[in-house]
């Protein structure tokens, strides 16, 4: 837990923050990978669908923990120096994150659940997200559930990632570092 005045993040947060990061990009390649490679219907379509579906899960899982966690140890406070706007945007990135690591998770979770069949956590069999009987019966509103999921979601995160990616990037170089509050290895700069 980061003693007051430290101005790195826990190592628990750390770690999820890069576990996290890592499966979202795993995600995305799986999810271009089997929607625009694979053929429609296809027996290798549906085993890449399941891993998909485990690694969405298992976000979900990590983000709640990391919530939980940054709930716990707040982070350290934003760099000394930096613009109330840089600030602002900072926080609505990160916000917009946390939005969207839950989110995106939860319409995935909702488009298997109203598909016939179980649903499968990396071999376990996970419950279908209750309430959606009525989605289930329309298949317009599937539609736009998987439209919102595959194209407007994955974009958005995509977008913020970038935003959160150049902020820092900005922030290194410019006299403010802050690589090695999130950054295990590195150490903070003299």
């Amino acid at each position: 837990m980061p003693t007051p005045g430290t101005s790195r993040y826990a190592s628990a947060a750390m770690t999820l923050h890069w576990t996290i990061a890592l499966l979202i990009v795993i995600q995305l390649c799986l999810g271009w990978y089997m929607n625009e490679v694979l053929p429609d219907h296809s027996s290798a379509q549906a085993a890449v669908v399941t891993i998909h579906v485990s690694v969405g899960l298992t976000i979900l899982l990590l983000v709640l923990v990391r919530i939980g966690i940054r709930l716990a140890m707040p982070p350290p406070p934003p760099p000394a120096g930096l613009q109330p706007w840089e600030r602002a945007l900072s926080a609505s990135v990160h916000g917009m994150f946390y939005v969207l690591m839950l989110v995106l998770p939860l319409t995935g979770w909702a488009l298997v659940s109203v598909h016939k069949g179980p649903i499968d956590f990396w071999g376990i069999p996970w419950p279908k997200l209750p309430g959606l009987g009525a989605l289930a019966a329309d298949k317009a509103s599937r539609h736009t559930l998987q439209h919102v999921h595959v194209y407007w979601l994955i974009w958005i995160i995509v977008a913020s990632w970038v935003l959160h990616v150049a902020g820092a990037l900005k922030h290194q170089f410019d006299g403010h570092p802050v690589l090695y509050r999130m950054v295990p290895f590195l150490k903070r700069p003299a």
